[in-house]
């Protein structure tokens, strides 16, 4: 057993290193420093408030209506049964031995609970793949490919509990020194800047253009990015949000293919933040993005969603899953819940899917074949 190391000496005598107390002081100050305002003063004044009310304080509304976030469940909004009715089968699979499951359940959710019990080794109670279980991510490769047509690559997918922690896995892996840097829209979700002050390094704002429905403004782009570069700072990738948050707007095709030209000029990694694009109906168009480096996340209720690393399969893609190793695997029933169909009787809005439906992945349940 090799000798514990000696302890630092000072005037010839031995001390004792005491570690702090904890507080506010004495932790990470990224972690002090980092601001998640969807999350933050209003929302816990909101709550301070519901709280009141609870007790019978007066104010000039009876309720606290939940916005701050996408969570449309919470103000009403029904889950899709048939997704619930195939994990339940999944959970408890002893029920499909239940001598009237064909009248407790539809046979198409009988077929998908069996089709899943069989590829996923120890059912949804064991660790899957740690990048998820591959029987899901070949349905959401296939899922891709029938929607952009474009090729997807299931070992270039991964599930994770959500779409920030993808955005985490990917800003804590490209951040290597404080001058590494991102391109973030203005007005942003603020997940990215908390990110970035998170993992030390640096949010490059570009404004959107309202006057231009919030799209894209080349010109404005190409001088922040310079204006970076020459302050020291190496501008690593862009992040897109597509349809915008807050703003909710659209990017034209026209302005998604200028945003992937201006990636591979500079050599940047574009992390497409696509959450919303069911829920706006499918008004978002898509563009050939195969000659850069993409990152693409999206995300379903059940705290699930993935991110996808497009290019070729460099060097980077062992670092990749490895990184994402460490927690061993995201929820087995969230990756599944991952995989459903777009809810076409929805109204349009922003919300117009369950559960702020994602870009993809939402033909594998209610189609057997894939």
């Amino acid at each position: 057993m090799a000798a514990a190391a000696a302890a630092p000496a000072v005037n010839g005598k031995i001390t004792t290193a005491v570690a702090p107390k904890l507080s506010a002081a004495t932790i990470d100050p990224r972690v002090v420093k980092a601001d998640y305002a969807v999350r933050g003063e209003i929302v816990r004044r909101a709550q301070l408030i519901e709280e009141d009310l609870q007790h019978g304080k007066q104010y000039p509304f009876d309720k606290i209506v939940w916005c701050n976030i996408g969570n449309p469940q919470i103000l009403g909004q029904k889950p899709i049964t048939y997704l619930r009715q195939v994990l339940s089968l999944c959970e408890y699979p002893q029920l499909l031995d239940h001598p009237q499951i064909g009248n407790l359940f539809p046979s198409d959710v009988i077929e998908r609970a069996k089709v899943f019990l069989s590829d996923i080794p120890g059912g949804v109670g064991a660790y899957s793949d740690s990048a998820g279980a591959l029987v899901l991510r070949k349905q959401i490769a296939e899922a891709l490919e029938r929607r952009d047509g474009f090729p997807a690559n299931p070992e270039e997918i991964y599930l994770t509990d959500g779409a920030s922690p993808a955005v985490h896995y990917m800003m804590e892996m490209l951040i290597r020194t404080p001058s590494d840097s991102f391109l973030v829209p203005i007005p942003q979700y603020p997940l990215y800047s908390a990110t970035l002050v998170l993992y030390g390094g640096q949010l490059v704002p570009y404004e959107l253009d309202e006057e231009a429905g919030w799209g894209l403004n080349m010109e404005h782009l190409q001088a922040q990015i310079t204006s970076a570069q020459q302050r020291g700072l190496c501008v690593r990738g862009i992040v897109v949000i597509n349809p915008g948050n807050p703003t909710g707007q659209c990017l034209s095709k026209e302005n998604q293919q200028d945003i992937v030209r201006f990636c591979e000029q500079h050599n940047l990694v574009l992390i497409a933040d696509e959450v919303y694009q069911v829920g706006l109906a499918g008004a978002v168009g898509h563009c050939n993005i195969m000659s850069v480096q993409l990152l693409s996340t999206a995300a379903a209720s059940i705290n699930v969603g993935f991110f996808q690393v497009s290019r070729k399969r460099t060097e980077a893609s062992q670092p990749s899953l490895k990184h994402k190793q460490r927690p061993l695997c995201n929820c087995m029933t969230g990756q599944m819940h991952r995989l459903r169909q777009q809810c076409r009787s929805c109204s349009p809005g922003l919300y117009g899917c369950a559960a702020s439906c994602a870009a993809v992945q939402h033909h594998v349940l209610l189609h057997p074949g894939g």
